[in-house]
């Protein structure tokens, strides 16, 4: 669970992680930078990451009554962006048992994903321009405190291997449940396999039925292009999102559609219609799909706070 208890300058440029690529380094040289520490706890406390001036990093499960990625953040002495950034989530959506990797610094904490990836083209993946560059290798070296040979000699990572970036953010477009309150809904009907109320046998549910009351507001759950408004069959007034990465949402069993094909709506502000019980269905509620880029269904569940 907790990779090591250990500062980042010391995991990014020490044991076997972190060599400067030019023959064989003086062992003197580098003898500071080599750690032998045993694992520390499953889960640390948020204080000892809070109140340490080494920059550490662990694995944090969600317990009972956490409701806010907020609070965490503030608990374990780093921001809720940086918190965002480096799980790639917008934690819209917090559950118990959920895992997520939190630290005490500031900004994106990048995990290496193949040996002998170098500091330059990590820097290289956030940074454009030969003056931007060289000056964000200079706070990552800062940071992370890094041997300030890696400012002249490139300087290989492991996979594996953390390394703090000052600064980063991520601009997220996930996805969000279709209404105003971000509340964890009641869900009637889960996606997959089912007992149709009305049809009477078995079948696919390609999406969730959230239960509410007849003419609630819904909202896209996601940023795009709206392809469909209209009746569709089983579904009664439709609504069609494309999103920029080629996947789609649906908004089933409409009273109301308020958007027409081509209209650009934005996610949880543009009002694209109202829950209603139109197709084949038992009462008001919105039956809502997301569709990967090939037209497959996918568990909607699993995308709230994803991309």
């Amino acid at each position: 669970m907790l990779r090591a208890v250990l500062s980042l300058a010391l995991l990014a440029s020490a044991s076997p992680a972190a060599v400067i690529a030019s023959g064989s380094p003086d062992a003197a040289a580098f003898e500071r930078f080599s750690v032998l520490t045993p694992p520390g706890p499953d889960e640390p406390r948020p204080e000892i990451l809070a109140q340490s001036r080494r920059l550490l990093y662990a694995e944090h499960r969600v317990q009972r009554g956490e409701l806010w990625i907020g609070n965490l953040a503030k608990n374990y002495g780093t921001t809720l962006a940086s918190l965002q950034a480096t799980n790639n989530n917008e934690f819209v959506l917090m559950y118990t048992g959920m895992r997520m990797t939190v630290f005490n610094g500031d900004g994106l904490l990048y995990e290496v994903r193949k040996d002998k990836e170098t500091l330059d083209a990590i820097v290289a993946r956030y940074k454009t321009g030969a003056d931007a560059r060289r000056q964000f290798k200079e706070q990552v070296v800062t940071a992370n405190g890094l041997p300030g040979l890696a400012l002249l000699q490139p300087l290989e990572f492991e996979r594996g291997d953390r390394v703090l970036l000052p600064g980063i953010r991520v601009s997220f477009d996930t996805y969000r449940f279709p209404f105003a309150s971000q509340s964890f809904p009641r869900i009637s009907s889960r996606f997959g396999s089912r007992y149709h109320p009305v049809l009477k046998r078995t079948r696919r549910h390609d999406g969730l039925d959230i239960p509410k009351p007849h003419g609630t507001p819904i909202y896209p759950s996601r940023s795009g292009r709206v392809i469909q408004a209209s009746w569709h069959e089983g579904y009664g007034q439709l609504v069609v999102i494309k999103h920029n990465n080629g996947e789609t949402t649906r908004y089933g069993h409409m009273s109301k559609t308020m958007v027409k094909v081509g209209d650009m709506v934005e996610r949880g502000k543009t009002m694209i219609g109202r829950v209603g019980s139109t197709g084949i269905s038992t009462g008001p509620h919105l039956h809502f799909e997301v569709r990967d880029k090939n037209g497959r269904a996918v568990n909607p569940s699993a995308k709230i706070g994803r991309r």
